[in-house]
């Protein structure tokens, strides 16, 4: 529930925009302190508006906003991270936008659990600076992979690739992933009309280090994977946060087509 004071000032970034009226907006932004919060940037497409480009999306600022009886006011914003490198590659700008859809329908509206929107925002900010400084495409995979799956760690549904959901022995081989349960199961549990995916030992053994690794910390299998290979857990994770989101994403169809 939003709390009630004539103004505050956080670290938040735009995630998306919506028009009010001729110069106006409403920018949609993850705050560090109050998760997903809403803001109207008053004359933001005047030439000679203060807010001006950082109000563009996959922006970092450090915002004052004036609380409002249906929306606070943006009254001053200092740039923090434009993420200017996001913005002349179309495949770092298209996954950075895939983690906004993943955030904007599964975060809460001015949530006041200020820890765990400090670990989100974080990790949001992480993979958008990684993202932006990736080389090869495996380089923006790996950073969306650790959102994917420290983000879902966060909000409660973290997917368990080391032991069995329903026996709890510890698997080796012949693990299948329950999209619909979030971890894997051995093949003596694997039964019913479930949605079962084949994880090979290694891809297991990446995704748990992957899970594990501290922000900004590399692991092993970092200069060993390549494109296909992360893509292949990507598209896995994807399926799974798809089954526990409001609404499927749909950005990387965006990409697709265009491509």
């Amino acid at each position: 529930m939003k709390s009630i004071r004539e103004s505050f000032t956080t670290d938040a970034i735009n995630i998306k925009t919506y028009q009010l009226g001729e110069y106006d907006n409403i920018v949609v932004m993850f705050s560090r302190q109050y998760g997903l919060i809403k803001g109207i940037a008053k004359g933001v497409k005047r030439p000679k508006s203060k807010l001006g480009a950082r109000m563009q999306m996959l922006v970092a600022n450090k915002i004052m906003l004036k609380n409002g009886r249906n929306f606070d006011t943006i009254c001053e914003a200092q740039a923090l991270n434009t993420f200017n490198k996001l913005r002349s590659n179309l495949e770092k700008l298209t996954y950075s936008m895939y983690l906004t859809e993943i955030i904007n329908a599964m975060c809460t509206d001015f949530d006041e659990d200020f820890e765990n929107n400090e670990k989100i925002y974080q990790l949001f900010y992480n993979a958008l600076e990684g993202i932006a400084n990736a080389g090869a495409k495996a380089e923006i995979f790996l950073n969306v992979i650790r959102f994917q799956l420290k983000f879902m760690t966060q909000i409660g549904y973290g997917a368990e690739f080391q032991t069995c959901l329903i026996c709890g022995c510890n698997v080796s081989d012949g693990a299948y992933f329950s999209v619909a349960s979030g971890g894997i199961v051995c093949k003596n549990c694997k039964h019913g009309a479930d949605v079962y995916i084949g994880l090979h030992k290694k891809i297991r053994e990446f995704l748990i280090a992957q899970q594990n690794c501290q922000n900004g910390e590399k692991t092993q299998y970092d200069e060993l994977v390549d494109e296909n290979f992360c893509e292949k857990c990507f598209l896995l994770l994807k399926k799974y946060i798809d089954s526990r989101a409001p609404r499927p994403t749909r950005t990387l169809k965006v990409l697709k087509e265009i491509i």
